[in-house]
């Protein structure tokens, strides 16, 4: 078989990459698998089941629940990992779901949850400035917790707005001290600005939302978007109230708070297995692209404070008079089977509904033109002129082809000394793969 064009010679013989097509379409996985109840410590399960069955699915009242505990311990507990790293029990999260579907039915419950438990007495007075823009249904806000639960209304698009003090709205995620004090009245400079956030997104919305969101948000949200349940059960509305209100309050009377909060030290074994999982971890990350990509990469952090969490949740369902202190290997394991096995699977969901970015779009207009016109070879100033149609300057049309490599779609002939002595010229073999099928 002879070479059409002698620029290919060189190349032909070496093997393409495997072709990734997703650059074409965008994938969307199937329905999202549901809650791995085990993963819960025992004794706070049947309060899930019992709201569950009576009004909204197991997965929306998980998420509650979770946001309780993370509400009452986020703000004022870290788990260190090393000394230049450590996490709060912060959790962001968004219930995903049409209308009456049981989104404001789980959230009530988790936050009646809250309020069922008392903090001690005398607590210092802790104000939050409100929202720019955007009801909030309610906050816990005493020196035991801060946290900010909304319902249907915009904002995670309000926080996307915020320009002005973006930093303080990452602060809550990261625990970030230096801006505690421009919206905590404690009077020390210490406070830790923490927060944990439970919202609602309307499904049917979801594409609009997250198009005005920019990744750094979206990258720190827990997704859940599960298929709604048929079954309903009046006999057990409220589970077991009195116990899970009886193992939240165990945790509310642990020392730590939002100024001297309390530290959580992973075993030797934790440790050991986080440092197991941070290789295919990045691995992951850097084979997706866009907020999926941003939202990996918040992973290890992500796993950390489950791991937190679930601990806190063991310990209170215990009988131990010493506070918990620690986070053991099995719960780091717990935390990362949660993750990989149902919020990963969620966050492709909703990713997949996301409006492509500029970056994105120009990849498919480039990689459909190469499609229709099979080039078996092709320069930068192809891609920029004919491909984008002189909508783009050469910066962008060498972001694009450097797109197109990691999806195998082109990849560069060894360089050839143009004929007038200047700079070499440079051009990409294209992946004939790309016009099979």
């Amino acid at each position: 078989m002879s070479i059409a064009n002698p620029e290919v010679a060189e190349t032909a013989c070496a093997p393409w990459p495997e072709l990734d097509r997703r650059f074409l379409q965008r994938e969307r996985r199937a329905v999202p698998p549901p809650f791995p109840l085990e993963v819960i410590p025992e004794a706070w399960r049947s309060w899930i089941e019992g709201y569950a069955l009576a009004s909204t699915c197991i997965d929306y009242v998980a998420q509650a629940l979770l946001a309780a505990v993370s509400a009452v311990c986020g703000s004022r507990m870290v788990v260190d990992v090393t000394p230049h790293w450590r996490e709060p029990l912060v959790l962001w999260q968004a219930l995903v779901g049409a209308p009456s579907t049981g989104k404001t039915a789980a959230l009530v419950a988790g936050r009646r949850l809250l309020g069922s438990v008392k903090a001690p007495p005398d607590p210092p007075v802790v104000e939050e400035k409100p929202p720019r823009d955007g009801p909030v249904l309610t906050a816990w806000m005493l020196d035991r917790g801060l946290s900010r639960w909304f319902d249907d209304c915009d904002w995670l698009g309000a926080m996307s707005r915020d320009k002005e003090d973006r930093p303080v709205v990452v602060a809550g995620w990261t625990g970030d001290p230096s801006h505690c004090a421009k919206f905590l009245e404690v009077g020390k400079r210490d406070a830790r600005w923490a927060k944990s956030i439970l919202g609602t997104l309307q499904a049917d919305r979801l594409a609009e939302t997250l198009s005005g969101v920019d990744d750094g948000l979206l990258s720190r949200l827990l997704y859940c978007w599960p298929v709604p349940g048929l079954d309903a059960r009046l006999d057990r509305a409220t589970g077991e109230g009195e116990t899970v209100s009886r193992l939240l309050q165990r945790l509310v009377d642990l020392p730590g708070t939002i100024c001297e909060p309390a530290t959580l030290a992973l075993e030797d074994a934790a440790i050991d297995r986080l440092q197991a999982l941070l290789p295919p971890l990045r691995a992951f990350m850097r084979e997706a692209d866009g907020a999926e990509a941003a939202w990996i990469g918040k992973a290890a952090g992500t796993i950390v404070r489950l791991a937190g969490l679930l601990s806190l949740m063991d310990w209170a369902a215990g009988d131990a008079r010493v506070p918990c202190t620690t986070v053991d290997e099995r719960h780091v394991e717990r935390a990362h089977a949660l993750w990989r096995d149902y919020y990963w699977p969620h966050a492709q969901a909703v990713f997949g509904q996301a409006s492509p970015t500029i970056a994105e779009r120009r990849v498919r207009r480039v990689g459909r033109w190469l499609q229709r016109t099979r080039p078996q070879v092709v320069s930068r100033e192809d891609v920029r002129r004919e491909a984008l149609g002189d909508t783009a300057n050469a910066e962008t049309a060498e972001s694009v082809i450097e797109r197109l490599e990691q999806y195998g779609v082109v990849r560069l002939i060894p360089t050839q000394a143009a004929r007038s002595g200047g700079r070499p010229r440079r051009r990409w073999e294209v992946n004939p793969e790309l016009w099979a099928g």
